[in-house]
């Protein structure tokens, strides 16, 4: 399906990846509930503010709330960024907006923004890639 299809190289400060797809829960624990009993799915780590789940091909999912309590219908990918601060100044500059600061977690970094349609995604950073 892909045959003669060309992909650009980026180079710099861009996305390097798919690290996982989130969404926003209103209740935490209900959501938690929810994926558990549809599902079948136990969260691989709970850092809090929400859980992610690490599914058998090495694919994420993750549930989580704001820290300020704000809920907004969405949820989306989370593309993986060598460097989070340099990907939201970029958003920005683009027409973009961040929706949250640089929120640290123990394993990653992540930004979620709004691209010029008012799409959900996040800039996202895995402690673990830092180099």
């Amino acid at each position: 399906m892909t045959e003669g299809v060309k992909y650009l190289r980026y180079h710099g400060v861009m996305t390097t990846g798919i690290d996982a797809h989130y969404y926003l829960a209103k209740d935490l624990q209900r959501a938690i509930g929810f994926y558990r009993d549809a599902l079948g799915l136990e969260p691989a780590t709970n850092f809090g503010a929400g859980v992610e789940y690490v599914l058998p091909d090495d694919t994420a999912f993750g549930i989580g709330s704001m820290p300020n309590g704000e809920w907004y219908p969405g949820g989306g990918v989370m593309f993986a960024v060598s460097d989070i601060e340099g990907g939201a100044e970029r958003v920005r500059a683009a027409g973009g907006a961040t929706l949250s600061g640089v929120m640290d977690y123990p394993t990653c970094m992540t930004v979620w923004c709004n691209d010029t349609e008012g799409n959900n995604f996040a800039l996202h950073h895995l402690k673990s890639k830092e180099s």
